[in-house]
């Protein structure tokens, strides 16, 4: 794995890649992968996902780069750094739904050459984003296919989760957010990492996850993440139908059983409306946020759905 901050859209951007650096050649790639992540945009959550799934497309002889791109202003770099990420106050536009598109634009044009095709992996609010990157033409020349995992494409506020993030989190955060946050990172280094693990420990999550949780709760950082979950809130409301008729052969859904953001029922609206949509339910009860826990077999369901698009 590498990793470096780059500038993108004028916000230092944490790039992780797997097989080739993004600034390498890749004169010999016929093929690579790009993750766009789900909200919060950490990369660092993405790191066993992306790393198993190089790993299972390099054991059938598949030898594609896999890249992971997160959210502008969702991982800050490191203290030394030259470059700051803006403050959200006044840039609003840059941290939005329609500045996270523009960001992805220019790093796909800005890193991938024209004659490499692309696999791109959208998960939750990232597959939301692959259908607007669709629209553009240049970027759509160069897609092979789109995996929409557990996506958030439609009536995210009517959701179970939608409705809970609306009505109890968002008003506790407009009161609370600040504070707490800002209480919570004046602590000592050590008490933070202890309290996050004690919460790890609680939800069954992998402790390799502390260090990206921790950036997590800077308060730049959270507000940023709530700030696009809000916008994705008054955005994400019915589905474009539109952009999804015109790329069916182009998407790939795969939907959860126990998904509180994308019902069992969005799915069997989507198989009604568009019998020939390429769309599959999980049967491994793997969670929305699979990265947590289920990186491995999530790797291995996506690892098989790409060898099926590959030239």
């Amino acid at each position: 794995m590498q990793e470096a901050f780059v500038n993108l859209n004028n916000i230092p951007t944490h790039i992780l890649t797997w097989g080739k650096w993004i600034e390498e050649s890749l004169g010999d790639v016929k093929e690579l992968v790009i993750c766009i992540t789900g909200n919060p945009g950490l990369p660092g959550f993405y790191t066993e996902f992306c790393g198993a799934l190089q790993r299972e497309l390099g054991a059938d002889g598949h030898n594609l780069p896999v890249w992971v791109i997160g959210h502008a202003g969702h991982d800050d770099p490191p203290e030394a750094s030259v470059r700051e990420v803006p403050q959200l106050s006044g840039n609003q536009e840059l941290f939005n739904l329609d500045g996270q598109i523009t960001h992805k634009i220019e790093f796909i044009k800005k890193y991938v050459p024209s004659h490499v095709k692309i696999h791109l992996i959208g998960h939750s609010i990232g597959a939301w984003m692959i259908l607007q990157l669709l629209k553009d033409q240049e970027i759509r020349n160069r897609i092979k296919k789109c995996y929409m995992l557990f996506p958030t494409v439609e009536r995210m506020m009517e959701s179970p989760n939608g409705w809970t993030f609306t009505k109890i989190a968002m008003p506790l955060y407009s009161v609370f957010g600040y504070v707490f946050f800002n209480v919570f990172n004046a602590l000592p280094i050590w008490i933070r990492i202890l309290l996050i693990q004690i919460y790890f420990w609680i939800f069954s999550i992998p402790k390799q996850f502390t260090g990206t949780a921790l950036k997590y709760t800077k308060p730049s950082v959270a507000e940023k993440v709530v700030f696009l979950a809000d916008d994705e809130m008054a955005r994400v409301r019915g589905l474009q139908r539109e952009l999804v008729e015109n790329n069916l052969h182009l998407l790939k859904f795969y939907y959860g059983t126990t998904d509180g953001w994308v019902p069992v029922s969005y799915y069997n609206q989507l198989k009604f409306d568009y019998p020939q949509v390429d769309a599959q339910l999980d049967t491994k009860k793997i969670d929305h946020a699979f990265v947590l826990r289920h990186s491995k077999p999530m790797a291995s369901i996506v690892s098989n759905m790409i060898q099926q698009n590959l030239q």
